[in-house]
């Protein structure tokens, strides 16, 4: 007979920590975005098992693959795109992932469907953020309509929008098939899979929605008077120079923004699920 591990071994923490020390070789992760990945990481996979660990290893393959994705083009839409990208940090891998970690670390398997919830968002968030910059057609304010520059919060468009709903099904269908053969049950993956699937979606959509309208309303945005363009942050990261602000909260930034939206998508994961799992 094998021995159990404990949740509280150190063997997740070792193998997150080897997800997070590739992603920063790669180039998709700062040292301390590496770092934040090992204790995300290493909860989900300690109390979260192996479907939790596959949806937020899909998460994060799907996610660094689409910020390389036509990197070239999109840096061409404006300094706003161009923000987007690059490594992520310690503080962009809390507000994805930190919702998500959180409520398996409490909660263990009672919070799966917190858990699947927080994720389908970050992920549907990631894909229309990547995807949608690459639209033909300028993006829309969500409380307006008014076009606005590609990379703008808040800013929509068609294809990010169906891009955002794809990576809450990728992240639901990841965690539902890897639940259903964990559990080797005969005959299609049509409870658990399916179960997965229709939480991601709903949940991952709904926090996305109050992402993009977060972003549209109570985000800080500001202008720099040196450079003559748009930013995200109260000190330009182009040339180092202080912004004005111009609309939203100073203390709101992109990260903030995320953590209401996934703690919005774990919230409905919740609510659809009596129990609290999701993989029966």
């Amino acid at each position: 007979m094998g021995v159990r591990r404990p949740a509280g071994a150190a063997w997740p923490y070792a193998a997150a920590a080897a997800v997070g020390l590739a992603g920063w070789w790669q180039g998709a992760l700062t040292a301390d975005g590496a770092a934040a990945a090992t204790a995300v990481g290493g909860a989900v996979l300690g109390r979260g098992g192996a479907p939790a660990a596959a949806a937020l290893v899909t998460f994060f393959v799907t996610g660094s693959a689409l910020s390389r994705y036509k990197a070239r083009a999109k840096s061409r839409r404006g300094v706003l795109a161009q923000a987007k990208g690059g490594r992520r940090d310690a503080g962009q891998v809390l507000a994805n992932g930190g919702a998500a970690a959180l409520a398996l670390a409490l909660l263990g398997r009672r919070g799966q469907a917190l858990f699947l919830g927080a994720l389908a968002t970050a992920a549907a968030d990631t894909w229309a953020t990547e995807l949608g910059l690459l639209a033909r057609r300028r993006p829309r304010l969500i409380t307006s309509g008014h076009p606005v520059a590609p990379g703008t919060s808040g800013g929509v468009t068609p294809e990010g929008t169906l891009a955002s709903l794809a990576g809450a099904l990728t992240t639901g269908a990841a965690f539902g098939a890897t639940a259903w053969l964990r559990g080797r049950r005969p005959g299609p993956p049509a409870g658990a899979a399916g179960r997965a699937v229709l939480l991601a979606a709903v949940a991952g959509t709904a926090g996305a929605g109050v992402d993009s309208l977060l972003g549209a309303t109570v985000q800080g945005v500001y202008w720099c008077p040196t450079c003559a363009e748009p930013a995200e942050t109260a000190v330009h990261a182009r040339c180092g120079q202080p912004t004005g602000l111009v609309r939203g909260r100073r203390w709101i930034d992109n990260d903030v923004v995320n953590a209401l939206a996934t703690a919005t998508g774990a919230l409905t994961g919740a609510a659809l699920s009596r129990s609290g799992t999701v993989s029966g």
